[in-house]
Formats: structure tokens, sequence, C-alpha cells
């Protein structure tokens, strides 16, 4: 790949025209989602800065957005350490001819691997202004004061940016040699102004207002319009086709067959769908699409019994001949991303000797990786494509893959002119990747005194990381000798033993997988908190006292966390009567982010429904830099959680998906929503950790031993329902 160099990365951003610019480069904060993320050498910028001749600033994202407002967080560091308001500031979101490859927006990371980076760009841009203000007002640099929007003397001469912008442009280089300048946003002395406030999410209004460009909004001259047939597994082969009933169709552009690929183009968006519903196929499957393979492969009681999980992330002293007081098996069926914001893509090939052999516009979580897809896909090389990141609405993890751009590319290729594909709510839920099912062996044991002796957690699951097609065919067998590092999220207890054993098995099920939010973390922790409640419940022990003593004092912040939830439920009492209870669980993140939740459930007989009432949460991300939109998070992880314990249950059967559309896959809706309370735990001496996935990996085993709590009833299959407690 050819490297774009400073210079004439500004160069090709337009940002020559005038203002004062840094870019700070990263050297070890790339972060390593997916095995697919290729590294950013030392030219590639974690945050581009420029102060303009107004006084403003313009800054690059480094994050694509879905609605969590990362970019919002992360430009308050910036106004921060430039001492300006954070509507001061302009948010660019680069396409991939623009910068050097960044990392994928998913697993929470935007503000903990962005926050610091961007510090010090904004840092350094200030103390290069700063030296600049020395000079401009012939004071020594240590007399040159913090200003609003610029810089002051003692004795009250100030200077703004604008002031200080006379050249056309200032590039600012930032110097590895040096120490770093003074980071205001990680000074716990300094009284922060635009860090740990509320601050309106940038581009809000524009928002509102239906201003910003979707995928699906992006029209060209000359745009075809299109869709393919979505097989019902990725490795599915065409057993028979007829599409003879396309031909008839007005508005049918071509029909394109290529392999087991089979796509229409029209000029009028209603010709697509008619000439859709006249494609007949059939497909040959490598394995049957049911439930029942299903849960043959994710069967972790066939698996322990033959003795070998292939995989092993704990064995301390295991032993296991003992006698264990709980020996539980979970099971977590298929989740879907559900998001409701169908995909859409454009792609457009150039005539020779254009620089970008290939554009496309689209909403992903992962433009480079859309980009080196497609490279791939057409033989261009990659330098020769260039992605434009588009709002994306939705994304979950479910937008990281090649899927829709794909159809796009192969159906712009054949015709020669820009092509629109747009997914319907079907392809969404049949043709994208699912979270896997999984199922987990919990066996625990105690000492004479109450206190765990042994732990062992077994589980088999679907791929998530290593799933089909995340990486190049070549490569994914070898890869699968390791750890996937997806499946392995969540499965570290908190808990202390002297005896553990923690080992799994993955697995490829008859569906496409890929990441979820909360990757594995939500149904391990699922059953690890499932199973410390029954055991608790079992001696006759406080389930929250049981678990803040199994801690053994070697997790403060979780412990913290399980507190503040306690006392904050017991403000409102809970229900008397028959079929009210109240559970608690709490859990890591990715060793980084501390959670715990309540959750008061009332089970109506006379309606035959599982009603959350209430939740309360407590969150320690550690600094909070716009509490607000954590807040924002939690809640929105609050209503996958009730999705996700009581509702969003992925129907398979008859070698096909069922569940297609929000009629046959109940998402949480308003009425489904219960009253929350939350806090925020601000840690301001601790690096920001990130929020979009945490709260959900709590709130389902919080409902379920509500449950338990209220009925006797241990859920040990997630959806739950009513006729499981019957």
């Amino acid at each position: 790949m050819a490297k774009l160099t400073r210079r004439g990365l500004l160069a090709a951003t337009g940002w020559v025209a005038g203002g004062a610019t840094v870019l700070y480069i990263v050297r070890d904060r790339a972060i390593a989602v997916a095995p697919t993320i290729i590294f950013p050498d030392k030219e590639s910028g974690a945050a581009w800065l420029q102060i303009r001749p107004d006084g403003s600033c313009r800054m690059f994202f480094s994050r694509q957005d879905m609605g969590q407002n990362a970019n919002t967080g992360l430009a308050q560091i910036v106004a921060e350490e430039l001492n300006i308001d954070v509507d001061d500031i302009e948010g660019v979101l680069p396409n991939t001819g623009e910068v050097p490859p960044l990392a994928v927006t998913a697993a929470s990371m935007s503000l903990t691997a962005f926050s610091r980076p961007t510090a010090i760009a904004a840092a350094t841009l200030r103390e290069s202004m700063r030296e600049r203000a020395a000079a401009n007002l012939s004071e020594s640099l240590s007399a040159i004061l913090d200003d609003a929007g610029g810089f002051r003397t003692a004795d009250d001469r100030r200077v703004s940016y604008a002031d200080l912008l006379e050249e056309s442009s200032v590039m600012v280089e930032f110097d590895e040699s040096k120490p770093l300048p003074a980071l205001y946003t990680y000074d716990s002395a300094r009284e922060k102004k635009q860090v740990g406030h509320a601050a309106k999410p940038l581009g809000i209004r524009e928002l509102v207002t239906g201003e910003p460009v979707y995928a699906t909004d992006v029209h060209m001259p000359g745009m075809l319009y299109g869709r393919a047939i979505q097989p019902p597994v990725r490795n599915a082969r065409i057993a028979s086709l007829d599409t003879s009933g396309v031909a008839g169709i007005e508005g049918v552009v071509e029909l394109v067959l290529e392999g087991d690929f089979v796509g229409v183009v029209c000029n009028i968006p209603s010709a697509v769908d008619a000439a859709m519903a006249q494609i007949k196929v059939t497909w040959k499957l490598e394995q049957p699409i049911t439930q029942n393979e299903i849960d043959r492969l994710v069967d972790v009681d066939a698996e322990m019994t033959e003795g070998d999980l292939e995989h092993l992330l704990v064995d301390e002293a295991h032993n296991k001949d003992v006698d264990w007081a709980i020996d539980l098996r979970f099971d977590v069926q298929v989740q879907s991303h559900a998001q409701q914001e169908p995909r859409a893509a454009i792609a457009r090939f150039n005539e020779a000797g254009a620089h970008h052999k290939l554009e496309i516009w689209t909403g992903t979580q992962d433009p480079w990786a859309i980009k080196r897809s497609a490279s791939r896909d057409t033989g261009l090389s990659e330098d020769g494509v260039v992605v434009y990141p588009q709002r994306m609405g939705g994304g979950f993890g479910g937008r990281e893959y090649y899927e829709v751009e794909r159809d796009a590319v192969r159906l712009a290729r054949a015709v020669k002119r820009p092509v629109k594909v747009q997914w319907m709510r079907k392809d969404e839920f049949t043709a994208s990747r699912s979270r896997p099912a999984s199922a987990h062996r919990l066996r625990i044991a105690t000492d004479n005194q109450g206190n765990l002796s042994d732990w062992w957690h077994g589980y088999v699951s679907g791929y998530v990381t290593l799933a089909r097609e995340r990486l190049p065919g070549w490569l994914l067998p070898v890869m699968r000798f390791g750890e996937d590092s997806g499946v392995v999220k969540g499965a570290m207890s908190p808990y202390s033993a002297p005896h553990q054993r923690v080992e799994y098995k993955d697995v490829d099920l008859p569906i496409d997988l890929g990441v979820w939010r909360s990757l594995n973390g939500a149904p391990a922790i699922f059953a690890i908190e499932s199973a410390m409640d029954e055991l608790a419940v079992q001696q006759g022990l406080d389930p929250v006292d049981f678990k803040i003593a199994q801690m053994k004092g070697a997790q403060p912040r979780l412990q913290n966390c399980l507190e503040r939830v306690r006392k904050m439920s017991s403000k409102r009492p809970l229900s008397s009567g028959a079929g009210y209870g109240r559970g608690f669980a709490c859990g890591i993140y990715d060793g980084r982010c501390f959670i715990a939740v309540s959750a008061d459930v009332h089970i109506d007989e006379a309606t035959q429904q599982i009603k959350v009432e209430h939740m309360c949460c407590a969150q320690d991300v550690g600094m909070a830099v716009n509490p607000d939109q954590l807040r924002s998070q939690v809640e929105s992880n609050m209503a996958w959680s009730v999705g996700m314990a009581l509702l969003e249950k992925f129907e398979v059967a008859d070698n096909d998906i069922q569940s297609s559309n929000f009629d046959n896959y109940r998402i949480p809706r308003m009425t489904d929503m219960p009253r929350l309370d939350i806090e925020i735990i601000d840690q301001p001496e601790i690096p920001p950790a990130g929020a979009g996935e945490v709260a959900i990996v709590a709130g389902p085993p919080a409902i379920a031993n509500a449950i338990r709590q209220a009925t006797g009833f241990r859920a040990l299959r997630l959806p739950i329902s009513f006729a499981d407690i019957v």
C-alpha cells in the first residue's frame, strides 16, 4: 500500500487552504478487534487537527458514527486542550483516500484508543500556538497564559488563535524527541470546562432536521438500481435456477449471473422488486440449517464428556473429581443485530486513467476492510479503491463486513455504470451475520466455610471473530488454531477460587456468524452470574454479599458497582405479593469496564407476561468524558438486555432462516422498557474505557436472577418465556 506523507495528506485533504495543522502519529494504539485489521504504520494519523483563520477548529474524525457519538467525546477532548468551545469544532469524516488505515470502529474502543492521542495532538497544537503568541507579544514563553480561544499575559494583553494565523498554512510537526506537552484532559488538578460535562452531540441539529447523508440518500448522474439474491449462508451453492420471468419486466437493464451470484440491475427502483420476485432459486447446502443442527454442534455436555474442549484459558490445580455444589448448563440462542436501518451501498467504476478505479459509498464500521475486500474481489490495487463512509445508523458489529458492498461492486462492474444496492429488511435478518449460539457448563464447589474452592467453566460457541470470510480463505484455518478473541470475551470469572479451569471449543454453525454487541461477553457472564446467584440462594445467603465476599478484595471497582446498585435499588421498595422479584448481576468487560445491574420483575399470570418494571445500573468506565452520552449508552444496553433475556428468538427451521422481520423477531418496544436509574461512576484519573457494549453483560443475568427470586425458576436458556416458568 502506498503511503501518504504528512504534507501529501494535507494536499489531498485540502487542508492547505489556511490554518495551523497538526498530525499526531500513532505507533502502538491500533485496535486489533478482528484479524482483518491491518495495523497502522508510523505515517498513520490518529488525529488531524487544524485551527482555521477564524479561530475555529477542524478535526478529522477517527471513528465511524453509528449513534454512539464517540466523536463528540473526542471533540470535547480537543476543546479542553485548546481552551475553546466544542461548538467551535467542525468534524470531518475522511474517506480512505485521504488518510492511512485506521482500525475498525468496534469493541467500545473509540475513546480507549484515541482519547490520549487526540489530547496529545491538540496539546501539541496549543503549545505551538503558544510559541507564536510569545513572539507576537514579545514575552517569554512562561509569561503566556491560557485564555479562551487563545492566550493572555499577566497584564491582560490578549491574542487569539485567529490573530496568530497570518500565513496561509502552517504545519506543526510532532517532535517525538521532546517531552509530551501538559495534557489538560488528564490533569486531575485542573478544572475541566469541556471534559466531564454534557455536550450537545456534534451535528445533532442537522440530524434532527434530516440533513445528514446516509448511503441510501446518495444519488449521482447515470445511477442504476440493483439487488442480488441472497443465499441462506455464504457457502451455499445454486442447485437450480429459473430466471425466465425477468425478461418481460419493464425497467430491467441486465440480469447478472456469475457462478452462484444472481443479481438484477434496473433503471427504476420498483423494477428491482418485480424482477427479484421472478427469480426462482434452490440451494445446495453443506449442512442442514435447523435448530437441531445448531444444538448438536454446541452440545457442551457431549464435548466435556469427551474431555477435550480444544482451548484452555485457565488451569490452576484443577480437580474434576470434587463434590460440586453447582452443576448447571446454560444455553444462549442465536441473536440478530436487528438494526432498524437496512444497509445500502453505491459502487462506481471509473474510466481508465482515473486515480481511483473504483469508488464505494457506504455506511460501515470499517471502511478500510471494505477497501481491502473490494480490492481482492476485483483484482484492483488497494490504491485504486476509495471508500466514502456515510452515516450508517445502527451497527452493533453487523456493519463490519463486505456484504451489500460486494453486491454493488459486482453489479456495477457488470453494467459499467454506477449502481445502488438497497438491502431489504429480510436481507438484514437472513443474509447478515448473527451472534452465535453458545452452551456453558458451570461447576462450582465450596469449602467448609462456604467459600469458592473449585471452579470449572466449559463452553462451546460458534466462531465470532474468526467467522466465515472475516479473513482471506487461506488464512482462516491457520488462525483457527489460536484463540477466537470474540469467543473468549467474558469467560474469566471475577471471583476467587484456588482451583480453576476454563476451557472452550469453537465451531462452525450452519448459519453465518459474526461479531455482535459485547461479542461472547453477554452469554458467558449470563452463565457465570446465574450460577453464582443460584449458589448463594441454595446456601441461604444474600447474593450481593456473597458475590462481594468471593471477590476476596481483588475487584474493588466491580465491588463498588455492586454496592452502589444495591443502594440505588433499595430506594424503591420491591412490590409485595406473589410474582415479584429483584435480581442482581455484575461483570467486567474486556478487563477495563465495570458494571452492576439490578432488575425488578413481575410475573403476571393473568396476562402471561414477564414484565421488567425497574432496572438500576452503576457503571465505571474510568473518566466520564460526556456523562449524558454515557447514560444514553447504558439506556440502549438496558433495552438490549430486555431483548436478549426475554424477547429476541431467532427461528431456524427447514433449511431456512424464518426470522425475517420485526413481526417474527420481537425486539423491545417502548411498552417493554422498565424505569431506569443510572449512576455513572466517574474516575477522572483513569483514562476512559468505552461504554457501547458494557451494561448488556450484566442486564440479562440480573433479569434471570429476579425471575428466580419471584418464582423459584432458574432460567437455563435465553430468551426466557412465560411458558418456561409455568
